[in-house]
């Protein structure tokens, strides 16, 4: 192929790559291994170990597995400013990279978003400076001003770098105005954590020269150098923490070392007019957002007692007349329903946003206390897959909370109507196990402290429009310090959920969630309740259902027949051995929501342990012995 022709392609590939580009990938294939090999499983046991420990490894971990000359070695790093989530999410994004593409190498390194790197090879290259690995990429806009903008960034670089000395996690950022106080320069820099200061010290110097080169001496108004040991970025906006801020355009640029047969250096790229409809309308949606966060205040301002120093989360004290208003005096035709200490209610803000208003009952002796824990506990704490707090309201006698509104309600309203749990097909139902599954990992390893829910049930999990899952109510959700495994409590929860060590001798830990998790499984694929007693003659319960006909290696009768012939078998079966293993009798033997999440994934855990078979409790009802 002529030259010519070679960049005529290159540029066609382009805009794939700015648009498609996940990750970058790299994989040895002069060294590969058969499946059911040594090699094979040491390099699933390393990466398991890894992507399973990123959560709570303070976002680095090394591992080795088995001898030579079947051993590997392996290391995942996390940007500084991820958080612990991130991390957990970018590594679970890693681990199907590589098994995807790297299949059965048996040296691979994948580098995800730029905010994370995972790698294992079958040599120890833990501790040890890594001199080939290379990774370029350039914004495509030049500065007006390069003398002056490079000056400013070499002196950013300089600042940046004294200070990863002094940093446990050797990662460093910050910005200068000394180029423009319009136009500031952000930057960042962080090395592996395994190597020495020294090493740190002469791989930045190395990182930030080459780019600075590849720059053309920072004319460019961004770009990235990774050098497998350390990274170092720049740009003209912040990227870092909680930066929104879509990145500009960048262009694909050829490497000039020689070293570069390990990794192709590939450079993306966005256009400027795309970046500028998306800020556009970043700005509409947060003017939006505060035109609606002044308006909830309502005319009178804030309102609250001493006691609620709600402002100091970051959300908003509603006024007790917008609330009114909202739910037209908490009219019985907007009850969505009847909470754990009180009634829910549909409310319309005057800008048309609706919401949920959970009100307080004054007949219920737990109410106050429940509804103070639910504030400290969501008004810190924010998911995809938890129900967002938007505010309270404590004026005179009444207390409230005040959440998004959800369209579709609660999960139990379809599931478990004959009429409507036809909108659930098995994809739906799928995707509300893995949401309440990553909801509850969340609870447990990411929040801190750690949060057991207590009450997991389908009526306490919503549902947006497109049927994605929110954990609800936390009245009786409890803290867990770091050091913590289990307590010893009063019971609280729903009949049919509670874990027997729970039930029977109120001993309380995270695996009292995993066994609700499990049932709430059970409950959908089956499209049954575990609590409903109203059982004929000859007819199980539904946790000794699923339990014998796993036994007899006929689960498909455990799947509602309204999906049974769409499902994927496999899938489902799946489901159901890990429902199974998350209702275990012995707390001890059930996964951790880490392990459950990651059993439910494509691409990992093919080969799931067996569960032992669950207590069944057998229960007295209208003179029939039913079993639960």
């Amino acid at each position: 192929m002529s030259f010519a022709c070679f960049c005529i392609s290159l540029l066609l590939i382009i805009p794939c790559l700015r648009l498609c580009k996940a990750a970058e990938t790299y994989c040895n294939t002069g060294l590969n291994f058969t499946d059911g090999s040594k090699l094979e499983q040491n390099r699933n046991i390393v990466v398991n170990d890894l992507v399973q420990h990123a959560p709570s490894s303070g976002s680095f971990n090394s591992s080795v597995s088995g001898q030579s000359p079947d051993q590997i070695y392996g290391l995942l790093q996390c940007r500084g400013d991820v958080t612990a989530e991130e991390c957990y999410a970018c590594s679970l994004e890693m681990n199907s990279t590589i098994r995807r593409l790297c299949a059965h190498a048996a040296t691979a390194f994948v580098f995800v978003n730029d905010k994370c790197y995972l790698s294992y090879d079958t040599s120890n290259f833990i501790g040890k400076l890594d001199n080939t690995t290379q990774l370029y990429r350039l914004n495509g806009e030049n500065a007006t001003d390069p003398a002056a903008f490079s000056s400013a960034l070499k002196g950013l670089f300089s600042n940046l770098s004294a200070k990863v000395g002094e940093s446990p996690n050797m990662y460093a950022s910050g910005f200068t105005s000394e180029y423009s106080q319009i136009t500031k320069i952000y930057g960042l820099i962080q090395c592996r954590r395994d190597i020495s200061g020294e090493d740190c010290k002469a791989c930045l110097g190395r990182g930030i020269g080459d780019l600075l080169k590849v720059t053309q001496g920072g004319y460019r108004l961004g770009g990235l150098g990774w050098l497998g040991s350390c990274l170092v970025i720049y740009q003209t906006y912040p990227f870092f923490a909680a930066s929104t801020s879509p990145p500009p355009s960048s262009t694909i640029l050829p490497s000039s070392k020689e070293s570069s047969n390990k990794i192709p250096i590939i450079l993306g790229s966005l256009g400027g007019f795309i970046v500028l409809v998306l800020l556009v309308g970043l700005l509409f949606t947060l003017r939006r957002k505060l035109k609606t966060a002044n308006t909830l205040h309502g005319k009178d301002g804030p309102q609250g007692g001493e006691d609620w120093p709600f402002s100091a989360y970051h959300r908003i004290i509603f006024n007790l007349e917008t609330l009114t208003a909202a739910t037209k005096d908490f009219h019985e035709d907007n009850k969505l329903g009847e909470g754990g200490f009180g009634a829910v209610y549909k409310g319309t803000m005057p800008d048309g946003t609706e919401i949920a208003v959970k009100k307080l009952s004054l007949q219920s002796p737990q109410g106050k206390t429940e509804f103070e824990n639910e504030v400290k506990l969501l008004a810190r704490i924010q998911h995809q897959n938890l129900v967002n707090l938007l505010g309270c309201c404590t004026q005179g006698s009444e207390s409230l909370l005040v959440y998004e509104y959800l369209v579709n309600k609660s999960l139990d309203q379809i599931l478990f109507d004959p009429q409507r749990s036809g909108e659930l097909d098995w994809q739906k139902r799928f995707n509300i196990i893995v949401g309440v599954a990553r909801g509850l990992l969340f609870l447990h390893d990411d929040s801190r402290p750690r949060i057991i829910h207590r009450d997991v049930k389908a009526s306490n999990i919503l549902l947006d429009e497109q049927m994605n899952p929110k954990i609800a109510d936390f009245g009786i959700a409890r803290l867990f310090l770091e050091d913590e495994t289990h307590v010893s409590t009063r019971v609280a929860g729903t009949y049919g959920y509670l874990a027997p060590e729970y039930a029977m001798h109120g001993q309380l830990s995270d695996k009292a969630d995993v066994y609700s998790f499990g049932v709430l499984l059970l409950e959908i694929v089956s499209g049954r309740k575990n609590t409903d007693i109203e059982i004929s003659d000859g007819v199980q319960g539904l946790l000794e259902l699923a339990w014998e006909c796993y036994s007899r290696g006929n689960s498909v009768d455990v799947i509602d027949k309204g999906i049974v012939e769409d499902c994927p078998t496999e899938e489902c079966f799946k489901c159901i051995h890990v429902g199974l293993l998350c209702i275990q009798e012995e707390a001890s033997l059930r996964p951790s929501m880490f392990t459950v999440y990651s059993m439910l994934s494509k691409f990992s855990f093919t080969n799931l342990p067996n569960p032992t078979k669950p207590s069944f409790v057998s229960v007295k009802h209208n003179g029939e012995t039913c079993s639960i």
